[in-house]
């Protein structure tokens, strides 16, 4: 069972099978997104995105100074963001 927190302040237990979809809240009936997806290769993507993140932003850090470090970690994230919500 994967816990959920519902917008209105309810938390509720959702299937594992509904990992990344979507379950309505008992209390309140509104659609909540069930978080995380629990397949091993999906850890591991992650895991190596975040590695990807840091090494790049390092990299431009030693390159180009901690201003463009930063921006550039900002940036890195959210594209990853991005792309975790299109997964």
């Amino acid at each position: 069972m994967i816990e959920v927190h519902c917008h209105c302040g309810h938390f509720f237990s959702a299937p594992d099978s509904l990992a990344g979809g979507i379950a309505n809240c008992p209390s309140c009936g509104k659609a909540v997104e069930v978080p995380g997806l629990r397949d091993p290769f999906w850890r591991v993507l992650v895991a190596g995105a975040v590695v990807l993140w840091v090494g790049v932003t390092a990299a431009v850090g030693v390159a180009a100074g901690p201003a463009a470090a930063v921006l550039t970690g900002l940036i890195l994230a959210g594209v990853l963001w991005l792309i975790s919500r299109a997964l």
